[in-house]
């Protein structure tokens, strides 16, 4: 810190040395604790030490801003109001001036303080000497922030209209993050600060990514300032973000059904704008990310808008299937002045029912193939059908959806497909099993062989721990307790049939090196067959275990875990199969049981 022997011209003294004299550090050490009193001498002895600054280029009303010290402070422009001018322009190494410090505080009193005894001692214009009151409020931090920012930024509505007042060149500064002072207040909904901001002429409203305050009004679902942006400025509704879209598909992609409302009372013909980038028609864009009730405001608006189409002569529906967005496709089906769309084909001769085809999704297409005026006979400029569509997506022929959907489709659509189907999906498989074989096996083996064990350990021990133990009888010495009991004997075979079971799987699991195809196809369905012997014999072996020992006193409990044992398995499987029992009952009588192995 370094002593100022007469008063600068700048408003920024120079940084400080770290070797300054005593009374600098003392001076400042003063400044953090807030007692003014003990400034008393050393202004006396010096009165230019009010001026000095420290390493981070803060003088003494920064510090006394930062920390809120409001005695410190009215002693500074009391006693020495002629550097009050200086102290108050002064910027420090952020170029934050004490008032900016205030307000980033936050401490309100301070900034209040600061704008009274700068209104009281410094002149409102008086540029040429840089003291100015107008000069100290228009100065911007590294960050491009002035006063107005950060006054908003941290509450202060009020303050923010009495900067305004003073110096209504406050609202043209732009930040580095592109935040004009109005598309700051939109986004924080002060109202009153819009309004005063609008009755400045030269008054920015940019944002970033060039989206303007009312993109920034939008999302604050303030519809008051929004209509008060659409009256004062209405270019506003019309301008183009970086990404190509204006504020009403802005407000569409955000699902803002009041913003789309507002728009469109504005300037009811944003329904026909397609996008300035991609060529979107509005409703397309509703259809695209499923917003039901914005897509009903703008049929509702204009009906023929809704059937105009993208760059390659999609329409809405094709989009909605593309997306999977079943409720606007139930929409379309069930609206009559929706229905041109279902046969509306795209520039490549393909009706939506091609896309539906393609997704393989048989919600969507139980909704086309049903619909009474749907054109089931079509082909694109290619000569392909649907059928032809869903039959080349082989990367889902293992899938159920597949299944169910090839079946709707073949069953309304004449096709040679339906009957060269199963057996090339067949072929297919074997030829992915060949290509696989090595890490599928391994995979399978791993998962299996770790259960058989676990099920061979289980039913070995239970043959040795019998329950009820063994009889201490001279006569029947080493004999079970329970071995005449039928529910006992029951035990004994099923955990045989168990633990052989299991063994089993495990020696095949070690045969599985094998790279012999046809021993590999045949070795998952063996395996499957003795680990579901051995997991049934298991529970069933629980069951009777336990009924052996606790029916004598309690039968109602016994036979109430000898039921539950038994129709586990059966729980099991029919909860493993429960997607292809739903798709049977589906499907009915056009269920293909040939192509249910290959899933």
């Amino acid at each position: 810190m370094s002593n100022s022997a007469s008063l600068p011209s700048s408003s920024s003294p120079p940084v400080i040395p770290m070797d300054q004299p005593q009374q600098l550090r003392e001076f400042f050490k003063v400044c953090v604790k807030g007692d003014f009193s003990h400034c008393i001498n050393l202004i006396d002895a010096n009165p230019d030490i009010l001026l000095s600054t420290n390493p981070c280029m803060n003088n003494c009303l920064h510090i006394a801003a930062m920390l809120g010290h409001h005695d410190f402070a009215n002693g500074v422009w009391s006693s020495a109001p002629s550097r009050v001018p200086y102290l108050l322009n002064g910027t420090n190494a952020d170029g934050e001036t004490p008032l900016m410090a205030a307000l980033m505080a936050p401490n309100l009193l301070m900034a209040s303080a600061i704008i009274t005894a700068a209104s009281q001692y410094m002149q409102h214009d008086d540029l040429e000497e840089g003291r100015s009151l107008s000069h100290m409020l228009l100065k911007v931090n590294r960050r491009n922030e002035n006063v107005l920012h950060h006054a908003m930024r941290n509450g202060f509505e009020d303050f923010a209209l009495r900067l305004l007042e003073i110096e209504p060149r406050l609202s043209v500064q732009i930040t580095n993050a592109y935040e004009s002072p109005m598309y700051m207040a939109t986004r924080r909904g002060y109202s009153n600060i819009v309004e005063r901001l609008l009755q400045i002429p030269f008054s920015t409203d940019s944002g970033p990514l060039d989206q303007s305050a009312l993109y920034a009004a939008g999302l604050s679902g303030n519809t008051g300032i929004v209509k008060q942006l659409l009256e004062r400025r209405p270019q506003l509704a019309y301008q183009i973000d970086t990404d190509g879209n204006n504020p009403f598909e802005r407000a569409i992609l955000n699902n803002d059904l009041d913003m789309v409302k507002i728009l469109l009372e504005f300037n009811d013909n944003f329904t026909y704008m397609t996008s300035a980038k991609y060529g979107t028609p509005p409703f397309i864009l509703a259809a695209q990310k499923g917003y039901l009730s914005i897509a009903k405001e703008i049929m509702n608006t204009w009906p023929d808008s809704v059937y105009m189409t993208g760059l390659y002569g999609e329409n809405a529906l094709h989009h909605a299937i593309h997306n999977e967005k079943l409720d606007i496709i139930d929409y379309i089906a069930r609206t009559p002045q929706l229905h041109r769309l279902i046969n509306q084909a795209d520039y490549k001769g393909e009706l939506p029912l091609f896309l539906a085809a393609r997704k393989c999704n048989p919600k969507i297409l139980r909704s086309l193939l049903t619909h009474a005026e749907q054109d089931c006979t079509a082909v694109n400029f290619t000569g392909t059908n649907p059928v032809d569509e869903a039959h080349a997506q082989k990367d889902l022929w293992k899938t159920l959806k597949w299944n169910e959907s090839f079946t709707l489709l073949s069953n309304v659509i004449p096709s040679t497909w339906k009957y060269e189907t199963s057996e090339n999906v067949k072929q297919t498989i074997k030829n992915q099993a060949i290509q696989e074989v090595k890490s599928l096996t391994t995979k399978y083996t791993q998962n299996t062989s770790l259960v058989a064990a676990l099920l061979a350990t289980i039913t070995f021990a239970a043959a040795f721990t019998l329950p009820g133990g063994y009889s201490s009888d001279p006569a029947n010495a080493g004999l079970p307790i329970f071995s005449r009991k039928v529910a006992f004997q029951v035990f004994l075979i099923s955990d045989t049939i168990a633990m052989c079971s299991s063994l089993s799987v495990a020696f095949l699991c070690i045969l599985a090196t094998w790279e012999d195809l046809d021993f590999l196809l045949n070795y998952r369905k063996t395996t499957r067959v003795l680990m579901w012997c051995a997991y049934v014999a298991t529970a069933l072996a629980f069951g009777t275990g336990l009924f052996t020992v606790i029916a004598p006193n309690n039968l109602w409990l016994a036979i109430l875990i000898l039921v539950f044992c038994t129709i586990l398995p059966l729980l099991s499987k029919i909860i493993g199969e429960w997607p292809l029992l739903i798709l049977r009952y589906r499907l009915g009588g056009l269920f293909e049981k040939d192509f249910v192995p290959n899933i």
